[in-house]
């Protein structure tokens, strides 16, 4: 058969299968399928290789065009990914080539939204939501604020811009916590220099006198914020427990003087006990020497 006979033989093939599954109107202008794919509740047409087989993979993954009841809304069209028998819906980036490497993949199970990488090594995956809404000033981001990116590195978990806010979408720091933290343990780092200089030989300790003076026209201590201060601008945690240590090393260091000044008074009223015992035994003796005297 020669090569013009064989495109004379498609051609007509070709023609025949057309003629059968679309139908010309007379002016030639409007072409109509009369073959039809219906989607619904009961009718879930599936996508199908040559041999009329799902398209499988492994006997388990499904590509499906469902129409499903959601909710209180009934004839949702969707197009789902089964996994067996769970409740999962996934979709996986692969390179042009096939290959799905260290790819992100998304998935939806039991109503949870999931990006994750199944290679083995610790790849990053990096998670961004935009919030838009124009004109409508009553939509508001729920949980994590306007834009935000969300970077997972092995288990530690970054915010990549801006501030974190837990219980508050208006965060005003790094991390605003509205309400209770509960942790095991709490590291504070900043730049306030430890006050071990009070110990040095040139610092100048503060009399006892000059601090009662002080709280009494104050109402706290030297160094320490006010009440007010504290309501109006906060309890910055790492400088006060700093500014407290301090007042631990001052006092230490009174208490210090006030042992050696006790000492010293000890040591004045044991040489008063012995004064007074040898007082004792003069007048003892004088006592006996005015008796034999008589």
């Amino acid at each position: 058969m020669t090569y013009l006979m064989k495109q004379k033989h498609f051609l007509q093939i070709f023609l025949m299968w057309v003629y059968l599954c679309i139908g010309v109107t007379a002016n030639g202008q409007t072409a109509t399928f009369n073959k039809q794919v219906v989607a619904s509740a009961t009718n879930k047409p599936e996508l199908t290789d040559g041999s009329n087989q799902s398209l499988i993979r492994g006997g388990l993954y499904r590509v499906k065009l469902s129409v499903a009841p959601t909710g209180t809304m009934t004839g949702a069209e969707f197009l789902a990914w089964y996994d067996g028998s769970k409740a999962l819906w996934q979709l996986r980036m692969v390179t042009a080539g096939g290959t799905t490497s260290n790819h992100p993949m998304l998935e939806v199970e039991n109503n949870v939204v999931k990006v994750s990488t199944k290679h083995a090594n610790n790849y990053t995956v990096l998670v961004f939501a935009e919030y838009f809404a124009t004109g409508n000033t009553a939509a508001r981001p729920t949980a994590l604020g306007a834009s935000y990116h969300w970077q997972r590195l092995a288990n530690r978990l970054y915010y990549m811009d801006g501030n974190v806010g837990i219980g508050t979408v208006d965060p005003k720091a790094k991390l605003s916590v509205e309400g209770n933290i509960l942790a095991k343990e709490i590291k504070v780092t900043n730049n306030i220099a430890v006050p071990d200089y009070v110990f040095e030989p040139e610092y100048e300790l503060p009399s006892l006198s000059a601090i009662e003076a002080y709280v009494k026209e104050h109402k706290h201590l030297p160094d320490i914020p006010s009440a007010r201060e504290i309501a109006e601008q906060g309890l910055d945690v790492g400088e006060m427990n700093l500014l407290l240590l301090k007042k631990v090393e001052e006092l230490t260091l009174h208490l210090i003087e006030k042992e050696k000044k006790m000492k010293k008074m000890e040591t004045v009223a044991d040489r008063v006990t012995e004064l007074e015992e040898k007082l004792r035994k003069m007048e003892e003796l004088l006592l006996d020497s005015g008796e034999h005297t008589d």
